[in-house]
């Protein structure tokens, strides 16, 4: 997942993405958390316009979902809550139509949340776009309900990046579970690239706690 977004190169091979590449869904995007939602809307819409004007789900469905969270447009970023802010960054990032979508472990497993449900159904929209036959997402995620609801291949990995195997999804499941020992508490606490970590910014000046 660092590979494909661009933080870490590959020890040997090349990555090629065909199409427009979302930011990892749920990242923060480097926004300035002193922005209000309004402005950071506007900010992201300008540098991904195309991708919002391919996007299946309109300006103001966006800002009505919001408004089910108590999320207003004049609302700081700082100033949300973290329930909040995963909702409004996971519902950015679902809101334009990429071709393709990355998503963190950590976000395949906040998006099979009962409370994520309308974000998980509008993310299944985009994918189903009729209007694009190239539409993908690639994810790293030990949730098979996730994997099943989103995937339709799986690919196991080695401890050194090695491919042990690819291709039909529940063959992949089946393999792992069969030649792969993972931790029954693993499902709780994934180890996992911190991907989020380098989409933030920490504020220099006299708001030290800031994160945007």
């Amino acid at each position: 997942m660092a590979i494909l977004s661009g933080f870490v190169h590959p020890i040997s091979g090349d990555f090629e993405a065909f199409g427009s590449l979302s930011w990892p869904l749920g990242g923060e995007g480097g926004l300035d958390s002193k922005l209000t939602i309004g402005q950071g809307f506007d900010f992201v819409s300008s540098i991904y316009s195309d991708c919002l004007e391919a996007s299946l789900i309109s300006v103001d469905d966006f800002f009505d979902m919001l408004h089910t969270r108590s999320i207003d447009s004049s609302t700081r970023l700082k100033d949300l809550v973290k329930e909040q802010k995963d909702f409004f960054y996971m519902m950015l990032s679902i809101l334009f139509s990429f071709d393709i979508y990355l998503v963190p472990s950590d976000r395949s497993k906040y998006l099979m949340a009962r409370e994520a449900r309308p974000l998980r159904n509008l993310l299944n929209k985009q994918l189903s776009n009729s209007n694009s036959s190239s539409k993908s997402m690639v994810t790293i995620s030990i949730n098979n309900r996730f994997k099943r609801e989103f995937c339709n291949r799986g690919m196991v990995l080695g401890p050194r990046g090695e491919i042990l195997f690819h291709g039909d999804l529940e063959e992949a499941i089946a393999y792992e579970s069969e030649t792969v020992k993972i931790a029954s508490e693993t499902e709780s606490d994934e180890i996992q690239f911190d991907i989020a970590g380098h989409l933030t910014n920490s504020d220099s000046s006299s708001d030290q706690n800031d994160v945007f």
